[in-house]
């Protein structure tokens, strides 16, 4: 009988909901399922390394980005599965999966049974204005520097909880008259490039909040990462910057976009705002970015897209 450990947070909305339809399809497959619930001191690494060390046949985290991320942290080259039943407020990573959101049946049935396959992840160092290098840590879809950083930073949690991504869309309109950032890049060990730019985000996976897809031709199985310079100077030029990521328009000017393996950002001018996977991570001197390829294997109800 295949085993199943179940992680998350029993205080999360939805939470009850989404363990009784993981336990119902579990029942039905045969699987033996048991929850470890995760705690502000333990959320969700240790119960993923206690899963592992337990032999469990796959695990499925139940929770947004922070709790996946906390989970796939450990998962990463162990080869064992992962399903996610999402139930955070942006849900990055599902959407990217295109997981169901809102139909907790589907979504137990491709967190226990889906079709699996290999995905890149992210992995992030940030170096702070003292010189001190944080340990390096996964991040599943967008890490960047910037205004949208600060838009992060500037949500309350009890905006976040009640708004979701809007709030962070309402706050980045606000500041798109901000002044843009200075920001130095090396791309793959070459020559130190210099650029200003709202932001400067740096993706594994295509899909942002409100729905964007910023930059065509972006899988998480690629193999490399993807930096965009983005400068909207209104809302108007989001519709743009979505069309080019669409792939039916340009957004010259607006959006400037190379893929690379390694990358590494720092500010010219001072400290840089930054964010990973949609949480604010304070301010840095520097930024090195690296892809980790199919490091990670994921559960899901159809193919990459």
């Amino acid at each position: 009988m295949p085993s199943l450990a179940v992680i998350g947070n029993p205080a999360a909305r939805g939470f009850d909901r989404a363990v009784d339809a993981l336990l119902r399809e579990a029942a039905a497959t045969g699987a033996d399922a048991r929850v470890l619930p995760t705690t502000i001191a333990e959320p969700g690494g240790p119960q993923a390394r206690a899963a592992l060390e337990q032999g469990a046949d796959a695990v499925v985290a139940v929770g947004g980005d922070g709790t996946v991320r906390e989970i796939v942290a450990v998962l990463a080259s162990s080869g064992t599965p992962l399903g996610i039943m999402p139930a955070g407020t942006a849900n990055l990573f599902a959407r990217n999966l295109e997981l169901p959101l809102r139909d907790a049946a589907a979504a137990a049935r491709a967190a226990v049974g889906g079709r699996e396959a290999s995905v890149d992840l992210g992995r992030v160092a940030l170096t702070r204005g003292d010189g001190a290098r944080e340990p390096e840590r996964v991040f599943l879809v967008v890490t960047g520097v910037g205004n949208d950083a600060l838009a992060i930073e500037a949500v309350s949690l009890r905006h976040k909880r009640r708004l979701g991504w809007a709030a962070y869309v309402a706050l980045g309109a606000r500041r798109l008259g901000s002044p843009s950032f200075a920001v130095r890049g090396r791309f793959d060990g070459g020559d130190i490039e210099s650029t200003r730019a709202w932001s400067v985000l740096v993706h594994n996976a295509a899909r942002i909040p409100a729905g964007f897809q910023v930059l065509p031709g972006t899988r998480l199985d690629d193999g490399v990462l993807h930096v965009a310079a983005v400068s909207p100077r209104h809302l108007a030029h989001w519709g743009r910057i979505a069309a080019a990521g669409a792939g039916i328009a340009r957004a010259e000017g607006i959006l400037r976009h190379r893929t690379v393996e390694r990358v590494t950002l720092g500010g010219v001018d001072g400290l840089l705002p930054v964010q990973v996977d949609g949480d604010a991570a304070g301010r840095v001197a520097r930024l090195d970015a690296r892809i980790d390829r199919a490091a990670l294997r994921i559960r899901m109800r159809g193919s990459l897209t």
